[in-house]
């Protein structure tokens, strides 16, 4: 139905954009979408692995309505958005899809979802990315030999989509935040370190936060940087990181209450994390999470396998058995079930585009 009412949608939206110009009562504008996927969210299904075309990206919008297979619906012809997909991100206009076997970034319109260009340079396992000074970082696990110093940076030019490389050990999640580019260095028990990167000067500063302590998860809040890390040891913390002066202001330990915290989010001076099956909560200046809630999953690898807090929901992602259609779930932040969803195969992500 999104593909048949395509052009007449962008013919009432137009109309409506001219006739809102002339209204003296702001308060009566009406906000038209810029899409028809603006206004919800997308899941990324990471399809099975070593089975082409198995991938796929579900969207659900604000109206609770799922649609499966948005990618191929809408760009039926265009180049093959890849298997194994890792990550999406963001900029104004645009989305950036990372496939880890294809060794690809997928550019589509982020509203639309329209193909626009397929960048397949200088990838090796590329992770995750993030966007700053008009050029997009990609992390890139070409190996998993401690040491072996095989990891490393992609930079697209956005303007031309060109690219080059830098060597970064253990490069794996990463996040911008006012036009800074910060890196956690660690997966699988590798790694110890958050680098810093000046997209601007290409200056770096690395952050070293303890033998053992890998960070799995990082994000941003109030001029802060927090860092999830787990230990094989069974320690776990939270360190949280001056975005200012990139020194590490204060240390959370979570061992006593959680075996493997992963998924760090932050929404209202609140941390989420999950554990396992369960989700935890714990106030951004408090030192001890509860338990929120905890699902069954018959799932051996895949339970807990995306997770996201937003706007007073938690999602969660169920992989089942990565061979046929996953789960994804909406709960309340005090536990309550509110959807479930049948989406692709293996589904690791959440992407809210608003």
């Amino acid at each position: 139905m999104k593909q048949i009412n395509k052009f007449f949608a962008i013919a009432l939206a137009s109309a409506a954009l001219f006739s809102s110009c002339s209204t003296d009562d702001d308060d009566n504008t009406t906000i038209i979408p810029q899409g028809d996927y603006d206004n919800g969210y997308f899941v990324l299904n990471e399809g099975q692995f070593g089975n082409v075309g198995t991938a796929g990206i579900s969207f659900i919008g604000e109206d609770k309505i799922i649609e499966n297979d948005v990618y191929s619906t809408i760009n039926p012809g265009a180049s093959d958005i890849g298997n194994a997909l890792q990550n999406i991100f963001f900029d104004d206009n645009y989305a950036y899809i990372i496939s880890g076997s294809a060794n690809q970034v997928t550019v589509v319109d982020r509203y639309t979802f329209e193909y626009k260009n397929t960048i397949s340079t200088d990838f090796d396992n590329p992770r995750y990315g993030a966007i700053a000074n008009e050029k997009a970082y990609v992390t890139n696990s070409a190996g998993y030999t401690l040491g072996a110093e095989d990891d490393f940076v992609t930079i697209i030019d956005l303007s031309d989509y060109s690219t080059s490389t830098f060597a970064m050990e253990n490069a794996n999640k990463v996040i911008e935040e006012d036009d800074m580019i910060y890196f956690a260095n660690g997966y699988y028990g590798s790694g110890n370190e958050v680098t810093v990167l000046n997209p601007t000067t290409n200056a770096t500063t690395v952050i070293d936060l303890g033998t053992g302590n890998t960070p799995n998860s990082i994000v941003e809040e109030d001029d802060a940087l927090y860092v999830l890390t787990t230990n094989y040891d069974g320690t776990s913390y939270i360190f949280e990181i001056s975005t200012s002066s990139n020194a590490i202001t204060d240390t959370i330990e979570l061992t006593d209450y959680v075996s493997s915290p992963q998924q760090l989010n932050i929404e209202d001076d609140t941390f989420y994390f999950t554990d396992s099956t369960s989700v935890y909560a714990m106030d951004i200046n408090g030192t001890t999470p509860s338990e929120i809630l905890s699902y069954t999953s018959t799932s051996d690898y895949g339970a807990m396998y995306g997770f996201a807090v937003e706007d007073d929901t938690i999602y969660i992602a169920d992989a089942g058995d990565f061979a046929s259609a996953g789960t994804t779930y909406e709960y309340s932040l005090t536990g309550t079930l509110l959807n479930t969803y049948t989406v692709g195969i293996a589904p690791n992500g959440f992407y809210f585009n608003d």
